[in-house]
């Protein structure tokens, strides 16, 4: 008798770090349902993401590919890998639903798309997606894909008789500089928690679940705009904790040895903007601690569904966010920067009886192992252009199983007034080493600096680890066919 497909659930936050998490100890924020998934199942800690911005992060999670191998390496790029992942599922017999942020949208921005609907044969637009008018697909990834965007969401406040809840679109929490991006300004949201771009998103993905066809197994994604600044959220989480009480983290403000970039950046003019002093920061801390709760209150609507339908044990869940937050370390704001704050992610499994309950891996992994890892829990052998490797085999006690314990890391500025240059960057289970294109490069000693205050690039004394990172870097960009190949310095081969 063939054994029974799980289901699948995978749940995607945006720009949450992994200190938010309260099994881990790190700050008073509280996580029970994200707690309760590492309890009964696995946590990887050493998880990274591929490129610490939204869209080339969410590639590689959905293709097992780098983004540079799939030419996404920035937010308005479109995706034109084939859908393996899903079309090996759908094959397998499940039913296949995305709700909320996708953010892998056809070419151009969809502002432009807006109110010409009509003229260029399109359904309506949702924030990040144009969809052909009679279709449900996403580029052929997911069988339904309704209510995912802002569009909707706004058009659905506006029927209830509320604000407009999409938080990008208050100016109060924008900056007044072009690009005008969320700055860390916090402003209480005059919404219910369950009103939420968030909380709707969630309403709609318990749709899909409900309308499902019950004798199939189901692969639902989730995808969630919080915690991602601009910090507008309601009560009573905006005041949830208390800022007075934060600690100045040892890596606050700019750093000597540190590349150009850092301080060319756009994001640390957000930060000077903002505040040069701790305490300008804490209230921003305290209500993203606060948005991070309301998403685990939302993970626990999506556990409690399905436990009080008795599937939850027999379902994959995957919690996961796309990248961290620097929120005020290293002088920086947002992402994009190869430090720990915002390269890091949460990455938790949980299936009774096929994952192990409160393991606690230190195996090197990233985000893009995620799908090899979903088609080997089903038996299927995940296609030859996967780079991402399967993760079950630290299921049984979460011990290191691989020779070649590396994962890699890349960025693109996103235009010239982003201040930044090109970075490629490798890890492994002790040591970080980045190139900078054209800047000074890091390398850094996590275990005995957690926070990159000292970067080693030019110490004689760690010689060796950044010859050795240096060529295993370079091979990797070989392997992966990046365009970057031919800049990388050749005495570094």
């Amino acid at each position: 008798m063939a054994e029974k497909l799980p289901n699948i659930l995978q749940i995607i936050t945006d720009q949450q770090r992994t200190d938010t998490l309260g099994f881990m100890g790190k700050t008073p924020c509280r996580t029970p349902n994200m707690d309760r998934l590492a309890r009964e199942g696995i946590s990887f800690d050493r998880a990274i993401c591929s490129s610490p911005l939204c869209l080339p992060s969410r590639a590689s999670i959905f293709t097992g590919q780098y983004p540079h191998q799939v030419d996404m390496m920035q937010n308005n790029d479109t995706i034109r890998a084939e859908p393996t992942l899903t079309d090996r599922l759908r094959a397998r017999g499940y039913y296949t639903g995305y709700a909320g942020k996708w953010h892998m949208e056809p070419d151009g921005q969809p502002k432009a798309f807006r109110g010409r609907e009509e003229e260029l044969g399109l359904a309506k637009v949702h924030g990040g997606i144009v969809m052909p008018r009679g279709h449900r697909a996403i580029d052929g990834w997911f069988d339904v894909a309704d209510g995912q965007g802002t569009y909707d969401y706004s058009v659905w406040c506006e029927e209830q008789g509320l604000p407009d809840g999409w938080p990008v679109s208050d100016p109060d929490v924008r900056t007044h500089r072009i690009p005008s991006m969320s700055i860390p300004k916090p402003k209480v949201q005059d919404l219910p928690a369950g009103k939420t771009f968030d909380a709707w998103v969630t309403d709609i993905v318990l749709r899909f679940y409900r309308e499902r066809p019950k004798d199939r197994p189901f692969f639902l994604v989730s995808g969630w705009f919080g915690p991602h600044p601009p910090f507008l959220i309601p009560e009573p989480f905006f005041s949830m904790y208390d800022p007075v009480v934060i600690p100045e983290p040892p890596n606050f403000g700019p750093l000597p040895d540190k590349p150009q970039a850092n301080t060319n950046s756009f994001y640390h003019q957000l930060w000077l903007d903002h505040g040069r002093d701790w305490a300008s920061w804490k209230k921003s801390v305290a209500v993203y601690w606060g948005y991070v709760t309301m998403m685990d209150a939302l993970v626990g609507r999506l556990l409690g569904a399905l436990e009080e339908d008795g599937v939850l044990d027999d379902t994959l869940v995957i919690f996961m966010s796309d990248h961290g937050e620097m929120l005020g370390s290293h002088g920086l704001w947002h992402k994009m920067m190869p430090y720990e704050e915002c390269l890091r992610v949460p990455l938790l499994m949980r299936l009774p009886g096929r994952i192990g309950p409160g393991i606690r891996s230190q195996a090197v992994t990233s985000l893009i192992d995620v799908p090899a890892t979903i088609l080997s829990l089903i038996g299927e052998q995940a296609p030859e252009a996967y780079v991402g490797r399967d993760l079950s085999p630290t299921f049984r006690d979460g011990s290191e199983f691989q020779e070649d314990a590396y994962r890699f890391s890349e960025h693109k500025p996103l235009g010239e007034w982003h201040g930044t240059v090109e970075w490629r960057l490798v890890v492994d289970d002790r040591f970080k080493y980045t190139w900078n294109q054209g800047d000074l490069d890091e390398l850094y000693d996590l275990q005995a600096d957690p926070y990159e205050i000292n970067n080693r690039i030019h110490d004689p004394d760690y010689g060796h680890e950044r010859e050795r990172l240096q060529k295993r870097l370079r091979r990797w960009m070989e392997e992966t066919e990046d365009p970057l190949l031919d800049c990388y310095d050749g005495q570094k081969a």
